[in-house]
Parts: structure tokens; sequence; C-alpha cells
């Protein structure tokens, strides 16, 4: 088995590496200018490529939050096609969803909390916005290795907004983080299984139960708890090195379980109905292969409104007046 974790800070990642002596791929294979550092070795004899998002020079921070961690999952998968692609790092939990701080969890279903788009009814773009990427059922495998279970959820904020929070706690999130969600969309477009393990880092504040879904969300270790009343920031950087240890304990555990576990790819419930953008193509573009019609439905008659009606009678008045003038003139 092939195991590929994106991690988003490079302090997550350098205990993980330093301890089984993961060593640097030079060159990366990534395209030219992107700053994602892979590391690579063998982890209870399964094979593992760490994905370290890279530093920003520009402003001197770790390429944090779901774009970095995105592009990194697409290129990680190009360049070598893993088995399951796991996103790694700390996170907040929720002290009424019994999250303790360096508790690390097994995501049962990843979401975005902050990406709303509510557009009434008669579409899926609501539904499509919180994204519901459904996790592996790896119960077995988070009991064996002690880990707890949840809900997984999403947004580019450390902080959380009042709406966000409904959303979180509508959805049963046990766990606020910054990177999972990103990462999902990417490995489900590839068919391939994905996990978030999160360790808990800070406080978050409280939704109800209710524990759903199948896609890991694979170690995400606390390190805030976000109902906890202490502001996010400070509680995160205050518990970042002791989650972190956390993490690569349990990290390290999951991925030897993750040999012995047999995993079929995510399922799609359906795929999407042909689109012809033929007659939006610029001439000077190929034309996109027309799909069969067998099926399509044959088109609606266009009905003529009143409005059509009188426009059709003032224009046959105008012709009939025009033809008696020419008529007249003629005679005379």
């Amino acid at each position: 088995m092939k195991v590929v974790i994106i991690v988003a800070m490079r302090e997550e990642a350098a205990p993980f590496v330093k301890r089984h002596e993961l060593a640097e791929i030079i060159p990366a294979p990534f395209e030219p200018g992107f700053p994602f550092k892979p590391f690579a070795g063998t982890v209870e004899g399964v094979e593992v490529i760490l994905v370290y998002t890279g530093w920003d020079d520009r402003l001197q921070s770790n390429n944090v939050a779901t774009t970095a961690a995105s592009v990194a999952t697409y290129a990680a998968l190009a360049a070598f096609h893993p088995d399951i692609v796991l996103s790694a790092g700390t996170a907040g939990g929720f002290g009424a969803m019994g999250a303790c701080i360096g508790d690390v969890y097994l995501s049962t279903k990843t979401v975005y909390h902050a990406r709303r788009i509510p557009v009434g009814e008669g579409t899926h773009l609501e539904e499509y916005s919180y994204g519901h990427f459904r996790s592996p059922p790896l119960s077995e495998l988070a009991a064996k290795v002690g880990l707890k279970m949840g809900v997984v959820s999403t947004s580019d904020s450390l902080d959380h907004t009042q709406t966000d929070l409904d959303v979180m706690r509508s959805e049963g999130a046990a766990v606020k983080e910054m990177e999972a969600a990103g990462c999902a969309w990417v490995a489900l477009q590839s068919r391939v299984p994905f996990v978030a393990v999160k360790v808990r880092g800070l406080s978050q504040a409280r939704p109800p139960l209710n524990f759903l879904s199948l896609w890991i969300v694979f170690d995400q270790a606390i390190t805030d708890i976000v109902d906890g009343g202490r502001p996010s920031a400070e509680e995160f950087y205050s518990n970042l090195h002791t989650a972190s240890e956390a993490l690569q304990v349990k990290l390290t555990r999951v991925v030897a379980e993750l040999g012995q576990t047999p995993l079929s790819p995510p399922q799609v419930i359906s795929e999407p109905a042909p689109l012809d953008l033929t007659s939006h193509t610029h001439k000077s573009l190929n034309r996109v292969p027309s799909r069969s019609t067998e099926h399509r439905p044959p088109p609606v008659p266009r009905s003529t409104s009143s409005t059509d009606q009188i426009t059709l009678v003032v224009l046959g008045a105008i012709l009939a007046f025009a033809a008696m003038r020419a008529l007249r003139t003629s005679r005379g």
C-alpha cells in the first residue's frame, strides 16, 4: 500500500518525518515554483509520502488552509498515485462532543461550514457548498488505535461566526480545521479514498450529537476547545507542540493498520448528465464531440403568447395598408 499524507504546518510534519527518518525527495516531482515538500520512506512496512504544503517566503508563513492543501493533494495524486490520501494535522474540538486537548480524531465525514450558497429550492448548489465527503468505514481501526471518530468541518478561518457555528451544530461536527474538505474533494475526483486524522489543540463551540458518514479525515490532533472560552489563536499555539507529538504517535499506528486494511474507492452516486458546450465554443477551438441523442426528449413546441398575437395583427394591417396604396397609385 502507498499512503500520501498532506500536512499544512512544518511544526506538525517535523515530528513524524524525524521519527521515521523520511527523506526529502529532491527535486520534487511537482511543477516548478510550487513550494510543496515531499518526504518519502517506509512506516511499519507501508510506503509513505508526506507532503508538507510548504513555506510562503513572501509573508513568512506556513501555507495553511484549503487552497494550498487542495493543490498539494492534486500534485501528490498526479506524482505518486497513492492508494489513500490522508489529511493530518492539528485542529479545534468541541468540549460538548467529548473532545479534550490532545485527542486524535478519525473522520467519519468531512464538510465545509463557511462555504454557503443559499440559492433556494430546485437546485443542488446549497448541498454542494457543504461538500459532504464521506470517509471509509474504519471504526475497527479507530478502536484498535484508540482514536475518537466524528465529523470534521473545514473553513479557511481559525475563528468562526455564529452562522458557521450553526452549520457545524447541524452537521454534528466534532472537529473544526482548515484543510481536510479541500483535500477530500480532490481525492474524490480521482476516486481515491480520503481520511482526515486530526489532533485537538483548540476548543470549539458546541454542536449536538450526530455521527454519520464515511470518508476519512485522517489524524487531526485537537489543539483548542472551540467552546472553551479561551481565544483560539492563543490556545492553538500554546498547545501546538503537545498536539503535534500526540499526532505523530497515533498517525504511525494508523498507517500500520491501513497496511492491513482493504479499502474500496469512494462511490459516486451518479455520473453527470451530458453537457453540450458547442454553441458557446469559439470557432477557433475544437468542437466538443456530440453525445448520443437516443434518450434526449423531443423539443418542446414554443407557445404563442398574446403579445406575439397582437404583433402579428399589427404587422398584417401595415402590410395590407401598404398594398392598397400601391394599388391606387398604379391605377392613378
